[in-house]
């Protein structure tokens, strides 16, 4: 059965992890996902003992390695790794989300950009961060996210394949390529190899304007029943929860959590 978990906000100050934490618990949430700036404003076994009081985990860490924009961002990355890892093991080993490169803004390489180089460089830094990882037991996904070289099916299978290592899966944020690769598509080839949900739901794909999980197009229910008959087990993570500004953070993790712990039961 899945986990469900929640994206830290930006918007909320690291100050505020124990009682938002505690408020998440009581919620329903599992988990809790954070990304780079609230881990650097918190004391990481502060963060840890925070988790622990309010009985909740840590769903995933996000940092944000470049194998792709030249030998300093890679090594940056190799010495970006190996602080993750660090925190990680501290967190009880949560996932590690993975780019390859600059997720969006100008400069981004996605597959269609990138040189054979680019390629050999993103598959020998995946190979070595996993290596650094095995013995610790953490695990890396990787984000399909528009503007990366994992946007889509084939080229997240040609990562995946390419770096061939165990602790290597992904991170799935549907739709694919910015809505235009089918649903059926991205869950035939990539559910066996998703240990992370990023949940986002829209009035219409592609082009659509953002919704809760209950009300847009993409149906949860059948798309968390396919998913867990090829193994998915792992956390279904709320997003960006503000909807771009829209909306009051809180109020989404309330109407989320419930609705997942509605899926859930309807599929357990």
């Amino acid at each position: 059965m899945f986990n469900i978990g929640f994206c830290y906000p930006g918007e909320w100050s690291a100050a505020e992890i124990p009682a938002a934490a505690r408020r998440l618990a009581g919620l329903g949430y599992d988990g809790i996902e954070f990304w780079d700036g609230t881990l650097r404003e918190t004391e990481i076994d502060r963060l840890a003992d925070a988790l622990a009081a309010a009985e909740i985990g840590c769903a995933q860490l996000c940092p944000y390695f470049n194998f792709v924009d030249g030998p300093a961002l890679w090594d940056a990355s190799l010495r970006l790794a190996e602080e993750y890892i660090g925190w990680s093991v501290r967190l009880g080993t949560p996932l590690l989300r993975v780019f390859t490169g600059k997720p969006w803004g100008d400069g981004v390489i996605g597959p269609d950009d990138a040189t054979p180089a680019q390629w050999d460089a993103a598959i020998a830094g995946l190979q070595r961060v996993c290596d650094m990882a095995a013995p610790y037991g953490v695990r890396y996904a990787l984000e399909c996210h528009t503007g990366s070289l994992m946007e889509d099916t084939p080229n997240t299978l040609r990562l995946l394949q390419g770096v061939d290592r165990p602790n290597l899966g992904v991170n799935l944020q549907l739709p694919l390529k910015d809505g235009h690769e089918p649903i059926d598509v991205s869950l035939a080839a990539l559910g066996r190899f998703t240990w992370h949900m990023h949940a986002h739901n829209f009035s219409a794909i592609p082009n659509g304007t953002q919704l809760p999980l209950a009300e847009g197009v993409l149906d949860y229910p059948a798309l968390l029943t396919r998913l867990m008959a090829d193994g998915f087990a792992g956390y279904v993570s709320i997003e960006h929860a503000t909807y771009g500004g829209a909306r009051d953070p809180w109020a989404i993790a309330a109407q989320e959590g419930a609705y997942l712990q509605q899926v859930r039961a309807q599929l357990g």
